[in-house]
């Protein structure tokens, strides 16, 4: 026998009481699918741990070795208690208290138990001291207690007390015939509960730790009540419940018509304060004859109606009576289902007063689509304000194109909720074209590189098809038409997973006349398509071709009503064109006015485009490819459209004559660069000029215009290319005369701005009306102190910490709001000259009428332009700076 372990006979008794928590382990591995198995499993293994590393403790004779034991058994040690409190609470259904993270506060404690135990050498917070007793049967490891020893053992008793009252708590709950189950697993928890505490007397027999033996019937117990008492047998329960919440109200009769039970909605109706069959009896005979009447009554189906007056008013019920049966038809009681009707009986009072109350709903209707307008236009107001403040800045060209494009989608949006209340006129029929000259190819151009982004994210082209006959301008309704394209486009966008959608423009004169166009608007895109019998389907009100649909590509379904009621306006609707798996094709015909007007001219000579021999475009995409070249065609340059990198590397290869080459960046991803530097290498083998430029996806990294310039490209254009894109490219590029330096407005400041000394408090409880506050007292005065408050009450704590030169405060705040920080402010010590300007959305603010009321000095009205900021602070700011001055 090796020197270090010590043997005795009862070492095997040790170990088989160590050994039954990991036969638990396979006799329940079976039941799956259960939150209580599964915590069954994980305190049986902690068990194990324990007692296993226990045994080896007894074993092992040096003090090092026992010392290490012990901390491995503390990993059994800290987890059991948790691990009881969520089985309890998996069996008693109580799951909600642990879900998600709260789970996590649970462990915090014993993990922390679990390192003090393990690196007790170096702080002493759990043992205070180690030693060996040889004085029993066995040499045991003594320790000495510390402080966190007896907060790990505080905390280990109160989940396992917690865990012991939801389980009494659980004995109420369920039917007699369950409360056995619940018992079972009470001694399982009672069994380590009990020896635990013995434990802790430090009074256990030849100093041996008896809770292994407590383990055993944590195991057994939890076990029987997992297994033979069916733990998940719920529908005694559910139909409990369900019995109880009814809201009509349910009396059970036996075969005699004696009252057995009723539910907690008939008590109530009853007037009793609990379900109690000799209370309501008493009511019944008491109170209510109908039911008695009822129970007094042998036959099997009955129903009345009746009336009772309560704190002056007519309560209608319906009462009826039904027959219980058992599976043999054999009666064996009856149901009262007691109703009251008295919403339903009032429904035709309801019904007409609605109906005089008609017109007033449809003036609340407007009210409300004017309301919301409003409370959506004023976070817009913020959106465009500080979008429009960032192009006034110093930005590159792409951080501008952004900018831009934010600035204009803002705008778009804000457009389209104004046009909300044109959409109720046109349910009522009073809304009316505004007819105005619109530059087509501008808006169609606006509105794909707005729609861009959302396309380049999901992996798609989205191109502009504009056909070189269609005229610039035309006359027509901006708005509707831009939410009819974008309506379409979006649900093109929507239901397309891969491939192209292409918007397309183009007239359809059969008879051309002056002063007048036919044109078509198509969108097709590759998705999903539509089944012939559902094409009607979708352009009804919250329709789509499937419901599932709704499900995984969202959406109201409104969005080709509200398009097809636009269009009607304009003596046109929409049509479609579609196969299941093909795609579709949504087109509208509009005749509009178009003004002769002179094309636009190319921004580059003829004579200078016929220095390039042709232009090459790769690109993968057959359509967006063949749609470029017949672009540059159309400007008098020879195109070529080529698919793969192959067919461009022999280009290269093979001829002399100067080339403009265009790449979409998509077909090559990251190694755009690397391929495009091959190609310049192979062009300058062959002594031939090649001009490259990549085209880029609005999802396209923000460093890649950079990385190109760097390896020599001309420039790089933004997808989807259009004919305006070109002529900006054209201009930018080889007409350097026509390219003004980027300007940046200059930013609008008063001259008679303060200096650094100036500080203004701003009480606002909007974050974004704050921020604008201060930008704009920046741009006015950039060495001036703002000072920020949420609420009236830190406002005025500000206020008298700091004595600011200028206070604006919003009037509608919590804790204290504008009026109320006015007042405390002029009644505060040598504040009274202090200038305070009310921040209100009221275009005519009002004082409340008091005897401590007082006026601001000034008003800002929400949205609040610069302009209009700087006009009424720069005038308080003036002042303040002349009377520094004297």
């Amino acid at each position: 026998m090796p020197s270090f372990l010590h043997v005795h006979p009862l070492f095997f008794l040790f170990l088989a009481i160590a050994m039954v928590p990991l036969s638990f382990l396979f006799f329940a591995r079976k039941k799956k699918g259960e939150q209580a198995y599964t915590y069954f499993l994980w305190i049986m293994l902690a068990c194990f741990v324990y007692s296993f590393t226990y045994l080896l403790e007894l074993m092992l004779l040096p003090l090092n070795w026992k010392i290490a034991m012990i901390k491995l058994q503390y990993l059994g040690a800290v987890a059991f208690a948790p691990l009881v409190l969520f089985f309890t609470m998996a069996y008693t259904a109580n799951e909600r208290w642990i879900a998600g993270p709260r789970k996590l506060v649970f462990l915090i404690i014993p993990l922390i138990s679990l390192l003090l135990v393990a690196t007790n050498e170096w702080h002493g917070s759990f043992y205070a001291s180690f030693s060996v007793s040889r004085e029993g049967l066995f040499p045991v490891l003594v320790t000495e207690k510390a402080w966190f020893y007896w907060v790990h053992q505080g905390y280990t008793l109160l989940l396992i007390f917690a865990s012991l009252w939801l389980l009494v708590k659980r004995i109420f709950e369920v039917p007699a015939s369950d409360t056995k189950q619940v018992f079972t697993v009470i001694l399982g928890l009672c069994s380590p509960l009990l020896v635990y505490i013995w434990h802790l007397t430090g009074n256990e027999a030849f100093q041996l730790d008896p809770i292994p033996l407590g383990f055993v019937g944590t195991g057994l117990f939890f076990f029987l009540g997992l297994k033979n008492f069916k733990l998940f047998r719920i529908a005694p329960i559910a139909y409990r419940t369900l019995f109880d919440n009814l809201q009509e109200g349910v009396m059970v009769l036996d075969s005699q018509g004696a009252l057995v039970t009723l539910n907690l909605s008939a008590a109530k109706i009853l007037g009793i304060k609990k379900v109690h069959q000799s209370a309501a009896l008493q009511e019944i005979n008491t109170h209510w004859p109908e039911i008695s009447g009822m129970l007094d009554n042998s036959d099997y189906y009955q129903v009345r109606e009746f009336t009772r007056f309560k704190d002056g008013h007519s309560l209608w019920y319906l009462l009826s009576k039904s027959k219980v049966s058992a599976q043999d038809q054999h009666k064996v009681g009856s149901l009262l289902v007691l109703r009251d009707i008295t919403q339903e009986k009032n429904f035709r009072i309801e019904i007409e007063q609605a109906r005089n109350i008609a017109e007033d709903a449809n003036k609340a209707k407007s009210e409300f689509l004017a309301n919301m307008s409003h409370e959506i236009r004023t976070p817009l107001n913020g959106v465009i304000g500080f979008t429009e403040l960032l192009t006034h800045t110093d930005l590159n060209e792409q951080q501008r194109r952004y900018a831009d494009t934010a600035l204009r989608s803002a705008s778009s949006l804000l457009d389209l909720i104004n046009d909300i209340l044109d959409l109720a006129k046109i349910e009522s029929g009073k809304a009316e074209l505004n007819l105005d000259l619109v530059d087509l190819h501008e808006l169609a151009e606006t509105i794909v590189d707005v729609l861009s982004f959302q396309a380049h994210q999901k992996g798609l082209e989205l191109l502009l098809d504009m056909h070189a006959d269609v005229p610039q301008k035309i006359e027509t309704d901006e708005l509707k038409l831009k939410q009819v394209l974008i309506n379409l486009l979006n649900n093109a966008l929507k239901f397309t997973e891969q491939g192209e959608v292409v918007l397309t423009i183009e007239t359809i004169n059969e008879q051309p006349s002056a002063g007048s166009e036919h044109l078509r608007f198509s969108i097709r895109d590759s998705g999903i398509g539509i089944a012939p019998e559902k094409q009607d389907q979708i352009f009804d009100a919250f329709s789509q071709a499937d419901s599932s649909t709704t499900k995984k590509f969202g959406g109201t379904g409104l969005g080709l009503t509200i398009s097809n009621k636009l269009l009607s306006l304009m003596d046109s609707r929409i049509r479609l064109e579609s196969e299941p798996g093909q795609g579709s094709t949504f087109f509208f015909e509009l005749s509009v006015g178009a003004p002769t007007s002179a094309a636009k001219e190319n921004p580059v000579s003829k004579e200078y485009l016929s220095r390039f021999s042709q232009v090459i475009i790769l690109d993968g995409n057959a359509s967006s490819g063949a749609l470029l070249k017949r672009y540059w065609e159309d400007f008098g340059l020879p195109a070529r459209h080529l698919q793969t990198i192959n067919e461009a590397f022999s280009a290269m290869e093979h001829g002399s004559d100067p080339v403009l080459v265009f790449v979409n960046n998509r077909l090559l991803g990251n190694n755009s660069p690397h391929a495009i530097q091959q190609m310049m290498r192979l062009a300058q083998k062959a002594n031939r000029k090649a001009y490259f430029v990549p085209l880029l996806g609005s999802n396209d990294r923000e460093n890649a215009v950079d990385d190109f310039a760097k390896i020599g490209c001309l420039g790089s254009m933004d997808k989807p290319v259009t004919p305006g894109k070109i002529r900006g490219f054209l201009a930018k590029t080889y007409s350097p005369l026509m390219r003004s330096p980027a300007i940046n407005p200059k930013d609008p400041r008063q001259d008679g701005s303060c200096g650094k000394g100036f500080t203004l408090l701003v009480a606002e409880d909007n974050p974004i009306n704050r921020m604008l506050v201060k930008v704009f007292l920046e741009q006015m005065s950039p060495g001036a102190q703002v000072l920020e408050a949420e609420n009236g009450k830190d406002a005025f704590a500000m206020f008298i910490a700091s004595k600011p030169d200028l206070v604006i405060t919003d009037i509608h705040m919590p804790e204290m709001n504008g009026y109320d920080l006015l007042q405390a402010i002029r009644e505060y010590p040598g504040s009274k000259e202090v200038p305070v300007i009310g921040f209100t959305a009221n275009a005519y603010p009002q004082q409340p009428t008091g005897t401590n009321s007082y006026d601001f000095d000034d008003y800002l009205t929400k949205p609040v332009a610069q302009k209009t900021f700087q006009q009424v602070v720069g005038r308080w700011m003036k002042l303040l700076s002349k009377q520094e001055e004297k």
